[in-house]
């Protein structure tokens, strides 16, 4: 395109191909932002090529990448050599001729974008972050939690409504609202289970033994295993599995938030302990008000995602 308005044939239609979607919104747009520089510099070759054909038709379109299209693989070829180092394809290194007659060659690094740079920095960042989470794990012995290999969110988690999606990771880190979890942050007396008295309420024994959600739990199981027989990957059976196996396992998330939102699992922290104190009492009638309220919210909220 640069040297299209310096030829003296006239030319009839051309056609620029692209595999960034990115790209040619941002050429459609006057809008400031990442890489909006180079749009308008694209935006004035045209200009200039319209100035000269006065006929000429110039169309951009979108082509898949890595699909064996010849053109674009080539260009992919083209944008590989310059990322790589410069003495690899023919450019010079930095030279500095020092007082003494000595010449030092310094590597120059080439120019990048703050967008890459940031990239860069938030990937080593969450490289780091894992490495130190497994080490903590492996050192405190924690099998609640098993950490995504993956940086991207699960995606399927991430289109469901803010609040089951929070019970879900909630669920998935042992920080929830079970007895066990609830004893130990000394919000309440004991483990015990306020929907069948069990001794001891884990995640392990809500989504498995407790009569309170038996039908919830035989859909959620049964669901499990017709799926781990159509999708690739281990075995999920109740007797086999451990819930954080489950959770850690994205082909069974739709499953899980299923079960979450036809439960109150998560949801309630249990009926609130009694206090001496009238004002402790009266907050805690107030506390009760709002849960209730906000219970009432969720579930309108989880009965349209399970509709949708």
């Amino acid at each position: 395109m640069r040297r299209s308005p310096s030829r003296n044939h006239t030319l009839g239609l051309v056609t620029i191909f692209t595999d960034c979607q990115t790209a040619i919104s941002w050429m459609a747009s006057d809008e400031s932002g990442p890489g909006q520089k180079y749009a308008l510099e694209a935006r004035r070759r045209i200009a200039a090529l319209r100035a000269k054909e006065l006929n000429v038709r110039i169309e951009i379109r979108w082509c898949p990448s890595h699909q064996g299209i010849e053109g674009n693989e080539v260009a992919d070829k083209w944008a590989k050599l310059a990322a790589d180092e410069p003495d690899a394809h023919g450019v010079e290194w930095f030279t500095t001729r020092n007082p003494d007659g000595t010449v030092t060659q310094r590597y120059f690094p080439l120019p990048r974008s703050l967008a890459n740079v940031k990239r860069e920095s938030s990937e080593k960042k969450w490289r780091d972050a894992k490495s130190w989470t497994r080490k903590m794990l492996g050192r405190t012995g924690n099998r609640k939690y098993w950490p995504s290999d993956k940086q991207k969110p699960d995606p399927v988690v991430a289109k469901a409504n803010k609040r089951l999606a929070s019970r879900f990771y909630q669920f998935r880190t042992g920080y929830c609202l079970t007895g066990q979890y609830l004893a130990w942050t000394t919000r309440r007396p004991d483990t015990t289970s306020w929907w069948c008295q069990y001794s001891i309420q884990t995640r392990e024994y809500l989504c498995k033994n407790c009569p309170q959600w038996r039908c919830q739990q035989k859909t959620l199981w049964m669901t499990v295993l017709k799926e781990t027989t159509k999708l690739p990957g281990p075995t999920r059976r109740r007797d086999r599995t451990s819930i954080a196996e489950l959770l850690a396992d994205e082909r069974y998330s739709q499953k899980v938030l299923q079960f979450l939102a036809t439960t109150d699992i998560g949801r309630t922290s249990g009926p609130p302990v009694a206090e001496d104190n009238e004002d402790a009492a009266s907050e805690t009638s107030e506390w009760e008000a709002r849960d209730q309220t906000e219970r009432a919210w969720e579930r309108r909220e989880e009965e349209a995602f399970l509709d949708a």
